[in-house]
């Protein structure tokens, strides 16, 4: 039965009023994209904690061409998203700071492993040197009235910006103010004062050594009291006639070291 008011045969009714909270969005998984190169898979991976209704109509946005003037630099990603409204919404996808000293880090890690400059020029970036770039804590910006963490229009943006790296992975090095042939420079300073260290590392311990044990302090013991006196008799022995000369020849023995040990 309605509730709503009546009077003779009409009935008012309010259809500007909700009459229950707003469902919120699904949280049923979709399917994401997970054909790009690491380059640019990182940020498909960063849409996660976003619902299926926001993903689809962000992603459908980036594919019907929403997203305008897409800039990546200065560690940020910015476009603007035609939605709703007559103006379009102003989306920022901006990543943690990098300093000039925190991205000496990239072209390290590329020089640490055989092949990797090549294989970040087609988009396949080892984690070293995506962490390097990118890191943790990436932050989703959006003008436009939902609250959520990550809105549809930064979706759209994260997919269109991810198509672009993906075409040509020297953008995700251009985010960050770098460019390949700077970044393949470095490494090859960074390798050529390795082999200098090396060298003179090599050199100095050739010719100054390394430090040396101390030496021992053994205790100072006479050595026929370490000795088996049985045995020195039994060798005296055969080259003595009698007990008197085999007991005169040890006792010489005796005299003889007892002469080279003594101190003056």
């Amino acid at each position: 039965m309605s509730t709503r008011p009546r009077q003779d045969n009409v009935i008012y009714a309010n259809f500007g009023a909700r009459s229950a909270a707003p469902e919120p969005e699904s949280r049923e998984r979709v399917r994401r994209h997970t054909g790009y190169p690491a380059a640019a898979q990182w940020l498909i991976d960063a849409l996660d904690p976003v619902d299926a209704g926001r993903y689809r109509r962000g992603r459908d946005y980036a594919r019907a061409g929403r997203v305008l003037s897409l800039e990546l630099e200065h560690g940020r990603i910015a476009a603007r998203v035609a939605g709703s409204h007559n103006e379009p919404f102003a989306v920022v996808i901006a990543l943690p700071r990098r300093g000039a000293d925190d991205l000496t880090a990239v072209p390290r890690a590329l020089a640490a492993s055989s092949g990797s400059l090549e294989r970040a020029r087609r988009g396949d970036v080892d984690p070293e040197v995506l962490d390097a770039l990118v890191g943790e804590g990436i932050v989703f910006r959006c003008d436009c009235p939902d609250n959520s963490v990550i809105c549809q229009h930064a979706v759209a943006v994260a997919e269109a910006a991810a198509q672009r790296i993906a075409q040509r992975p020297a953008a995700l090095f251009e985010l960050r103010g770098l460019s390949m042939d700077a970044v393949e420079r470095q490494m090859v300073e960074q390798s050529r004062q390795l082999s200098q260290e090396s060298a003179q590392a090599t050199d100095d311990r050739f010719w100054r050594g390394t430090d040396l044990p101390a030496l021992p302090d053994p205790v100072v013991a006479p050595a026929l009291e370490d000795s088996d006196m049985d045995l020195l008799h039994k060798a005296m022995r055969t080259v003595s006639y009698t007990a008197v000369e085999q007991l005169r020849a040890v006792a010489d023995i005796e005299d003889m070291y007892d002469y080279l040990v003594r101190s003056e």
